[in-house]
């Protein structure tokens, strides 16, 4: 358990970014209710919107691990995956399982936002196998770093859409 929080430290401190996942969540949730007119969103569409936010941003590091493995292992072997204090097929257990979370919180929730899960799960896979071209976008920078930063938009939505499709308002 104690590489655990070592790796939890070093790779996604929850917090610091617990309380700023917490911050944009809550930001998209109300901002949607304002732009809408509706009333004020309940604590579950809340509650959705950080939990699936936060397993999204730790997807998005583990997926990182994964695609980085060899240059990390080459050139930054300090990191967690290759000094050896965790493994890539343990990394891939905790993906799965931050998965089945953010599917039992969607259900729990409104079970339509399983699309927009699918939607932001499908461009994170594309940004994993670098849009299937990472040779053509590690010689351009820019397009680089716009194509993975599409991945916010997606998040965004989704925690929008927790609001605007889950309907629960308190």
């Amino acid at each position: 358990m104690n590489r655990w929080l070592i790796y939890q430290k070093e790779r996604f401190s929850l917090l610091a970014h617990g309380p700023l996942i917490a911050a944009f969540s809550a930001c998209a949730v109300a901002f949607s209710s304002l732009l809408r007119g509706s009333p004020a969103p309940g604590w579950q569409s809340y509650l959705t919107a950080f939990g699936v936010c936060l397993l999204m941003f730790l997807q998005l590091r583990i997926a990182d691990e994964f695609k980085d493995a060899e240059e990390d292992a080459r050139w930054r072997p300090y990191r967690p995956v290759p000094r050896g204090l965790v493994k890539l097929s343990e990394l891939r257990v905790m993906f799965i399982i931050a998965a089945l979370m953010q599917i039992t919180l969607v259900l729990a929730h409104d079970i339509r936002l399983l699309i927009v899960l699918a939607i932001t799960w499908t461009y994170l896979t594309l940004m994993s196998v670098e849009f299937f071209c990472r040779n053509w976008l590690k010689a351009r920078p820019v397009i680089y770093l716009i194509t993975h930063m599409g991945i916010m938009p997606l998040v965004d939505f989704f925690a929008s859409s927790a609001e605007s499709v889950g309907g629960i308002h308190g």
